[in-house]
């Protein structure tokens, strides 16, 4: 692997809601379908091509790699879905409002991504941490030389500690909706 992009899924459905989707599996809202499908106009404008394109198996995730793909003529079947690009597993703040329902406000969760880690069933930054080397270590493993991960905001930035070798709880700043991201 030479170069590794990440995209984050199109706006969701939760996403509009407020709500923490985590592992819920949540469909694009029309703007997400929208955003996913200019991602990938931008990306074959810009020239990118992908030997490959890993996603995760949440629809909100798969269906903008579809998009994506679909505009940079990469074969669908080709598309590799991976558990490990789920998003972090927020337990019982699935569903809920981090602020309302638990008085954490989202730019202090960006700052401190410990601070939901107390909450019942959700996946702690350090496991999710975990994950994200394992998913590093496999994305190094494969031999295509261009890479597309798509995901989900909390895992992309987990995966960018382990890449920038940040510890765990690193600050690192929140990603748009169909923003694709050069990592490597």
């Amino acid at each position: 692997m030479k170069h590794l992009y990440f995209i984050r899924h199109g706006e969701s459905v939760m996403n509009t809601q407020g709500l923490s989707s985590g592992h819920t599996d949540t469909p694009l809202t029309q703007t997400g379908i929208d955003q996913a499908k200019n991602a990938g106009k931008n990306a074959k404008n810009q020239g990118l091509k992908f030997d490959a394109i890993i996603s995760s198996p949440l629809q909100r995730a798969h269906h903008t790699a579809q998009h994506v793909a679909s505009c940079i003529d990469h074969p669908l079947e080709l598309i590799e879905l991976h558990e490990n690009l789920k998003e972090r597993d927020f337990g019982d703040l699935e569903g809920k409002n981090m602020t309302k329902d638990y008085g954490i406000d989202l730019s202090y969760y960006y700052e401190n991504p410990t601070s939901v880690d107390h909450i019942k069933n959700v996946e702690t930054i350090q496991q999710l941490h975990k994950r994200a080397e394992e998913v590093y270590k496999y994305l190094k493993s494969r031999p295509e030389d261009n890479i597309l991960v798509v995901g989900h905001g909390a895992f992309l930035r987990s995966l960018q500690r382990v890449i920038d070798g940040l510890p765990y709880d690193a600050p690192v700043k929140p990603y748009d909706n169909a923003q694709v991201v050069k990592l490597i």
